[in-house]
């Protein structure tokens, strides 16, 4: 199968997000079942280099744009489409990544044009709450005169869990025909080397931590809340970890080392590469207990590296994990505090959890996604 990606961003800017790993990781996981795939995006900077050659089968090709990279402002690529179906070259599927992007407001129409199918993943863009944030009236009005017909007589539309669909249906208003299918990456990189029974252990303090992007939306204001109000037994057994970039400016480290909140508090900002895996292996109970998460791939690494998981049901993945794999809260500051407690007083628990976490992680790998699999959702 011959596919083509239009997305704003993607390898190697993962700086930008989930979406771009989730493609780059889906692609590579179709490419290693024998797809071909041609990507086609915007970089901040093209001086450099204009393609990348991943494989004979996984090319990309970068272009400029204009304003933020996020928005896709780029005319060439969509250019480079119209050429591809002037010639009739031999296009299974046009893929296109987002939704607030110039390529899937275009786009799709020039494929309709063609009669060529197309798929369209909304990376969780299409949600109440986030429409309402931000450029309300903007957005409103790309979903009234493109979005809705482009999403309509899309091909199929893909989802990674079922209230992704559901809050999609209700902010388009229209009839769809999704398919539903988590994102699989290559999780080998957080494979354990050590002895399960090192990695099982509980430190002397057991290690609470929260990785990603901290932003408003992940609420980890709720968990400075949760600490404060846990028995004072229970802080002096904790520390707590905070590990990514802080784009919205929310963590003030300052200020929460002077409310003396008695557990031991360490800020390690981005972390990369080897020091991102050992945060992960050297993590007791992973918390993230955001009020919306399209996804949350930072719970599949917690959860393949053997973290006892303490989510939110707002956590679009939290779907695949039954409650015996990951303990759930309320976003409550009181409710999460109990479950820290319940965990921290209990390390045989944290142990059960770490192993039940592992096993309901290795389904997100993408050597579980086969060709046959993909081919019969494409039907």
């Amino acid at each position: 199968m011959k596919i083509i990606r239009f997305c704003p961003v993607y390898y190697p800017h993962f700086k930008h997000g989930g979406s771009v790993v989730a493609d780059y990781e889906l692609d590579k996981a179709l490419v290693a079942e024998g797809h071909s795939v041609t990507v086609f995006t915007c970089k901040e900077s093209i001086s450099d280099k204009k393609e990348e050659i991943i494989s004979s089968k996984h090319k990309i090709f970068y272009f400029s744009c204009i304003g933020s990279i996020l928005h896709g402002i780029s005319f060439v690529p969509l250019f480079h489409l119209l050429k591809m179906l002037f010639k009739k070259k031999n296009i299974d599927i046009i893929w296109f990544g987002g939704v607030w992007n110039l390529f899937t407001i275009l786009g799709p129409i020039i494929c309709r044009i063609f009669f060529v199918n197309y798929i369209i993943t909304p990376h969780g863009m299409l949600i109440p709450q986030l429409i309402n944030k931000k450029s309300k009236y903007l957005k409103k009005f790309i979903i009234q005169l493109f979005l809705r017909k482009n999403l309509n007589k899309a091909f199929k539309v893909h989802f990674t869990v079922r209230s992704e669909l559901d809050e999609a249906i209700q902010v388009l208003k229209t009839k769809l025909n999704p398919i539903i299918f988590p994102l699989t990456f290559d999780l080998s990189k957080f494979d354990i080397n050590q002895d399960m029974t090192q990695i099982l252990k509980i430190n002397n303090k057991v290690e609470l931590s929260f990785i990603g992007n901290i932003k408003k939306k992940k609420r980890i204001d709720l968990i400075f809340n949760a600490l404060k109000i846990l028995p004072e037994e229970t802080k002096k057994k904790l520390k707590f970890n905070i590990i990514g970039t802080d784009p919205e400016k929310v963590f003030d480290y300052q200020r929460y080392n002077k409310e003396n909140i008695g557990v031991e508090i360490c800020y390690f900002g981005p972390l990369f590469n080897s020091q991102l895996i050992n945060a992960y292996h050297t993590t007791d109970i992973f918390v993230l207990c955001s009020e919306s998460e399209n996804f949350g791939i930072s719970v599949v690494e917690a959860a393949y590296s053997c973290c006892a998981l303490l989510i939110s049901r707002e956590v679009g993945v939290s779907e695949y994990f039954l409650p015996n794999s990951a303990v759930i809260s309320k976003l409550d500051s009181k409710e999460i505090s109990k479950k820290i407690t319940f965990l921290v007083d209990n390390p045989k628990i944290i142990m059960n959890y770490k192993i039940a976490a592992k096993k309901v992680a290795r389904q997100f790998d993408f050597t579980s996604l086969s060709k046959n699999y993909f081919y019969d959702l494409l039907k």
